[in-house]
């Protein structure tokens, strides 16, 4: 399995802060619930300013956001996306319907499904039909001519990938004139071929500001960085890992032991009532 964590810090070390003065205030911004009911799901406008400010996560898979185009007709506005898997509606609709989330028709909505998601800033960047060179004019048309390769995260139909194993930089384009790759053997390690790249969509979302990557094929992913809570992202294989399911330690704890028997005392103060439970 590959092991991928996006860690917000404030600095590319761990001795980060939460300041609004460096825009590192960034704890609320990061895998914030999606408010569901029913089958409809809302997002805090407050938080989310424009209609393409939303990293979506749906049961771990990251979903495309995409600005609609819209249309008019009899007492009401159409909406139209191409390659996008959702969007929000823009200052034509009402408060309420300006705050849910709108799913393209193929794609599956639960009322049971976990959502949650990221406001980003930089945006998000998309292509298809090909082997990914075109998502570097994509994303240069978003970014600017200075972005390079590492500038941003990268996804390969809604799955996390990142050098090394997923995409690479053609040979002979690298800094300002890279372009990314998704196709097969040993230097891009990815999976698009000529024959089936019709059947995957190539995204990008511009990197936060002060943050640090890690990526491993070993399960022992706390590294000699550490966490600070509440600013993690975590992938395994490029599906998206809930708060709950992991830890995020800067303890100087370097092992952690499972299975151990334990008592907890409640009741009386003298602990005479308790109980043995397994952690």
């Amino acid at each position: 399995m590959i092991y991928d964590s996006v860690i917000s810090t404030g600095t590319a070390t761990i001795s980060g802060c939460s300041s609004a003065d460096l825009g590192t205030d960034i704890l609320k911004n990061i895998s914030v619930p999606a408010a569901g009911s029913k089958d409809e799901f809302f997002y805090d406008r407050v938080l989310v300013t424009g209609q393409r400010g939303i990293r979506l996560s749906v049961n771990g898979q990251t979903y495309l956001q995409e600005v609609p185009i819209t249309g008019q007709a009899l007492n009401e506005v159409s909406y139209q996306t191409n390659t996008g898997d959702f969007f929000i509606k823009g200052i034509e609709s009402s408060i309420i319907q300006r705050s849910k989330l709108n799913f393209s028709k193929d794609v599956p909505m639960k009322s049971n499904y976990s959502l949650s998601y990221d406001v980003v800033t930089g945006g998000n960047f998309a292509a298809t039909g090909d082997l990914g060179q075109s998502l570097k004019n994509s994303i240069v048309g978003g970014v600017g001519a200075s972005a390079v390769f590492d500038s941003c995260d990268y996804f390969l139909n809604g799955q996390k990938v990142y050098s090394g194993a997923g995409i690479g930089v053609s040979a002979g384009t690298e800094g300002y004139d890279f372009i990314p790759v998704f196709g097969v053997g040993a230097t891009y390690g990815g999976v698009v071929t000529a024959t089936n790249k019709s059947n995957f969509t190539y995204t990008a979302y511009s990197k936060r500001v002060k943050s640090t990557s890690i990526t491993g094929l070993n399960a022992d992913v706390f590294s000699e960085t550490g966490f600070i809570e509440g600013r993690t992202s975590f992938y395994i294989n490029g599906i998206e890992q809930a708060q709950n399911n992991y830890l995020e330690l800067y303890t100087g704890v370097s092992i952690i032991k499972k299975d151990v028997t334990s008592l907890v005392f409640s009741g009386v103060s003298d602990g005479s009532i308790s109980e043995s439970v397994t952690l």
